[in-house]
């Protein structure tokens, strides 16, 4: 296989084991490379920055100190808004994966998937712009990406859905935002799991940030806090 056919890649993880693991793994099973390795999210940066070949696409953990996951996926698509990002996190909470793709994340895995799926997960990004850990949505979205099947027809209360389910709103708050039940709204949201093929919100969410149906937040001055609670990796 020659450089020009292999993806580069970066990666920040602040468990100096689990990453040094990671790279050794990956960096044997072909096709990508890991070429940056970087404790947290400021060093990735800095290493970016100093490079001389920008990497095709980085794999973030959200939760690491000095700059996390939010902070570094903000800082990546403002300096080098081509590069594509797949969140590799020990948090498996909807909101958290939710914002990172709001954030430009092109997609997401949990630690304890196989090697195999993250080298699976970054050629697909590389390739398709997006990964969904669901192989049949992933299937299902390329096609309607590539119009070898139509883009489902969704009802007007079902767009309202899939617009908010990016947000951080809970399925009550999304209710009394359009003024109906949550019930109803867990209804619409049913019937779009139907229509696409899938059975999460989080994929939800990937639809409609790839189809152009909620605007990204790459340019947000705001900042992100949710790290600073209680929860742990």
């Amino acid at each position: 296989m020659t450089d020009e056919s292999i993806i580069h890649v970066a990666y920040a993880e602040d468990h100096k084991i689990v990453r040094k693991g990671i790279v050794s793994i990956i960096n044997n099973l072909g096709e990508i490379h890991i070429d940056i390795e970087a404790k947290d999210g400021k060093e990735l940066i800095q290493l970016i920055q100093k490079a001389k070949q920008i990497p095709d696409v980085c794999i973030l953990d959200i939760n690491m100190p000095g700059m996390n996951g939010f902070e570094t996926i903000k800082e990546l698509k403002k300096k080098w808004p081509d590069i594509k990002v797949l969140v590799l996190t020990a948090f498996d909470l909807e909101m958290y994966i939710i914002r990172m793709i709001l954030l430009g994340a092109n997609g997401y895995l949990l630690k304890k998937c196989d090697p195999e799926h993250i080298k699976s997960a970054v050629i697909s990004i590389y390739k398709n712009g997006m990964y969904y850990s669901d192989i049949a949505t992933h299937q299902f979205f390329n096609r309607i990406r590539n119009k070898e099947i139509r883009l489902p027809n969704f009802t007007e209360k079902e767009l309202q859905v899939l617009q908010y389910c990016p947000g951080d709103l809970s399925y009550s708050q999304i209710a009394e935002k359009m003024g109906t039940t949550t019930r109803s709204v867990e209804g619409f949201r049913d019937s779009l799991f139907k229509k696409l093929n899938t059975h999460s919100r989080i994929s939800l969410a990937l639809f409609a940030v790839q189809f152009g149906l909620v605007q990204l937040e790459i340019n947000s001055t705001d900042d992100i806090n949710i790290l600073n609670k209680k929860h742990k990796k």
